[in-house]
């Protein structure tokens, strides 16, 4: 593993071969913590001034040193607890070798706002990205099990994109106390899987044409240039969704999206004007 800066942030490249979270390090922390009666988690100012052992606070240097994560090819698993509480965390960018998230994995990483997740996963454990900032989320269609509580508490958490064939564990309480969570009228109560459909379904009707497209896992310049044709033009990116979600947002904030608003509605502008 090695650390450098990428696009100005302090970036660790994972590979796998050290065990990242220690145990012991971090309950040596929260004891320290508890004799001065704080509660909180750790943060610069109480590793450098808490009476720690060096290694102690040589371990939590580092970990919130960290403001980007590149999982690097050939990591299949990310363990449980790996990045728990590394608070400076901004964006995750998942190798496609990646198959599993384990439990706890980013949890606690408050600063988080964007993950770009392998094509190749196939589950998320519980609490994986808990407590974290995101702003949406685009599971790929390989991932058929999302475990419960995997998003909790991402305040900000307004798009969550998942195909029809995905479990989630525990219904909505895979997104409880987040953005989206207060939009659905599922009750938390509920298991039957009435959340898995609203959830898989929010984008259903004919109006909403553009919002699937562009809330698919990859959509391409074809599929979105050939919906506005027949939805109107630009237009359609302005048209809100049942939740309030426009195929613009869907668009802008899908990191595996490979054109923007601002190509498509040109060149789409471009074919009609060579059209007439």
């Amino acid at each position: 593993m090695r650390v450098a800066t990428v696009d100005g942030l302090v970036t660790l490249f994972y590979d796998g071969s050290k065990e990242l979270y220690n145990e012991k390090l971090y309950y040596k922390y929260i004891a320290v913590l508890d004799e001065n009666g704080d509660l909180s988690g750790p943060n610069e100012d109480d590793v450098e001034l808490l009476n720690l052992s060096e290694e102690c606070k040589n371990y939590f240097r580092e970990r919130l040193s960290w403001q980007q994560i590149i999982i690097v090819d050939g990591v299949t698993e990310i363990p449980a607890w790996t990045f728990y509480e590394c608070y400076n965390i901004k964006r995750v960018i998942f190798a496609n070798t990646v198959m599993r998230i384990e439990e706890s994995a980013f949890l606690k990483c408050k600063s988080l706002v964007l993950i770009k997740l392998s094509v190749n996963l196939e589950y998320i454990g519980e609490r994986a990205f808990g407590y974290c900032n995101l702003l949406s989320v685009f599971i790929p269609p390989s991932c058929g099990d999302i475990d419960r509580e995997a998003f909790e508490d991402n305040k900000n958490l307004a798009i969550l994109n998942v195909t029809q064939d995905a479990v989630l564990q525990g219904g909505r309480k895979v997104i409880s106390s987040t953005e989206l969570s207060k939009r659905c009228f599922v009750p938390f109560s509920d298991f039957s899987g009435a959340f898995n459909a609203w959830l898989k379904n929010i984008n259903n009707g004919d109006q909403f044409a553009l919002h699937r497209v562009c809330s698919s896992f990859k959509p391409t310049l074809d599929m979105i240039m050939n919906t506005m044709k027949e939805k109107g033009g630009p237009k359609a990116f302005k048209v809100e969704n049942r939740i309030g979600i426009t195929p613009s947002r869907y668009l802008n904030e899908n990191p595996y999206v490979d054109v923007t608003e601002k190509e498509i509605i040109k060149k789409y502008i471009m074919q009609m004007v060579g059209e007439l």
